[in-house]
Formats: structure tokens, sequence, C-alpha cells
């Protein structure tokens, strides 16, 4: 399974047209497949910032997503609403516990 992490800052007078863009982000991509979750959260310490989680199922089918032309228009249409760029981290794991 691939894990990624995204931490997000978004210019203030964007915040609802973000959020708005990534609610629905959120609800197409739990459709995709390969896709173990997709969730995004703000930050309830600093202002304008979240952080975006995702699992998919294994490398390919997050590369098969990244490399799209979907993800592209999502990225095209993110990035004038972000105060710099994104922060994010990927993790090659297997889930432990239940």
């Amino acid at each position: 399974m691939i894990v990624i992490r995204i931490r997000l800052k978004v210019e203030a007078q964007n915040k609802a047209e973000f959020v708005h863009f990534m609610e629905e982000e959120v609800a197409r991509n739990h459709a995709l497949s390969g896709c173990l979750a997709y969730s995004l959260y703000e930050d309830v310490n600093v202002e304008n910032s979240f952080l975006l989680y995702e699992e998919w199922q294994d490398r390919e089918t997050f590369n098969d997503y990244k490399e799209s032309a979907e993800f592209a228009l999502i990225m095209a249409k993110l990035s004038p609403l972000l105060a710099g760029k994104p922060d994010s981290a990927h993790f090659e794991a297997d889930i432990i516990g239940p």
C-alpha cells in the first residue's frame, strides 16, 4: 500500500472555494479503482491549513492516478488557491493491528 500525506496552506480569500472543490474531489476519488482512503482534514490550530491523507492499493494505482489527465486538471484548479507549494510525503506501508 502507498500512504500519502500532503500539507496544504490556502490563501484566506480562497478557503471557501478550496473546501468546496476538495469536498467534491474527496467523494470522487473514493470511487477510483485502487483508492483505499482519501480524506481532507482542517488544522484546528493553524488557520487555512489542511492535511490531505490518501491510501492507494499499490504504487502502480497511485502512479496511474498521479499521471492522469484528471490529476493535471485538479492541480490546475488547486494551485492558484494555495499559499505556497504543498508539502508531501509518500510511504510504502503495511497495516499493523486491527
